[in-house]
């Protein structure tokens, strides 16, 4: 075996991992999903606000987890619109997929919804099929973004729209940046584990931007918005955090009680300091880019 395919057959190996690790968490997100919407409330109104959803647009959700801003979306688009909410793991698309039946049960305004398993980086779509994509904190989880954002340009429809949203440097996001740290500390190991692109992965200055301009796109900005997080009680979070993040549900569970609990008290000190008479409230910053496919032939995208 050469040295390349070696190099592609690892990578393939990694993907699949880091697949296989969301539908291991996909239950929580469905159990929490109505935390989580109130969590993302402000970006999920940037990122509506950045495409314009009008009746009639055509939207694919990507890395959609339960499928809330696509859901929020599909009220917008009816009549004649439609939206295909999208995931990477099958277990959760089935999770949006049954939230959509019962949002379509609850809201007789709305437009299409449908559901179906795709993958960022390979997407099992015809060329420009869609005015708007969208994609709330999963680009950062591609293993090659650029070829993943390369993927939503190819799939939207010439002048097509773009929001996406991926978290801020690590050290201004403390309400996961010192859960990481803390494991990383106590096991000795770095986290997430080299090779696996964690949530933090597009935070350099100018990385989201430069990772659309290589695919193609343009009227690109990208805008900062603060996103602290609030949580009645350490409890309250100690439970969220580690049952939505797909990297720690595992390795948590496989670290021997005494250290678990050590960790758990190591993040509980060091986030005392953000507590408040309503609970906790954590700083955090999300990077949003809105952008849009030039307005010229269909083809000029594929591959």
């Amino acid at each position: 075996m050469s040295a390349t395919t070696q190099q592609v057959s690892n990578a393939e190996q990694v993907r699949d991992r880091v697949h296989r690790m969301w539908g291991t968490v996909a239950a929580s997100w469905g159990e929490h999903a109505d935390e989580v919407e109130e969590r993302a409330a402000v970006v999920t109104r940037t990122m509506i606000d950045a495409v314009g959803p009008v009746a009639g647009d055509e939207v694919l959700e990507l890395a959609c987890g339960a499928g809330g801003l696509g859901l929020a979306i599909a009220e917008m688009v009816s009549p004649g619109g439609r939206v295909v909410l999208s995931d990477v793991a099958p277990e959760m698309v089935a999770i949006a997929a049954d939230r959509a039946t019962r949002h379509g049960a609850r809201h007789a305004a709305t437009a299409a919804v449908s559901s179906r398993v795709l993958d960022l980086e390979h997407l099992d779509l015809p060329d420009a099929c869609f005015d708007i994509a969208v994609c709330r904190e999963g680009l950062m989880f591609a293993l090659d973004p650029t070829r993943a954002a390369t993927e939503i340009a190819r799939v939207l429809r010439p002048g097509g729209r773009l929001a996406l949203a991926v978290w801020g440097p690590r050290t201004r996001n403390p309400w996961l940046g010192v859960l990481l740290d803390t494991v990383q500390e106590h096991t000795g190991s770095p986290v997430p584990p080299a090779g696996i692109p964690g949530p933090f992965s597009l935070a350099g200055d100018g990385a989201l931007a430069g990772i659309l301009t290589q695919a193609g796109f343009e009227e690109i900005q990208v805008q900062e918005l603060a996103v602290p997080t609030h949580d009645a009680s350490f409890d309250a979070y100690w439970r969220l955090r580690t049952e939505l993040a797909g990297p720690f549900k595992g390795l948590l569970a496989a670290l021997p009680d005494d250290q678990r609990t050590l960790i758990r008290e190591t993040v509980h000190t060091r986030l005392s300091k953000y507590q408040t008479p309503a609970g906790l409230t954590i700083p955090g910053v999300s990077y949003l880019a809105s952008a849009r496919r030039p307005d010229r032939g269909e083809t000029a995208f594929a591959d």
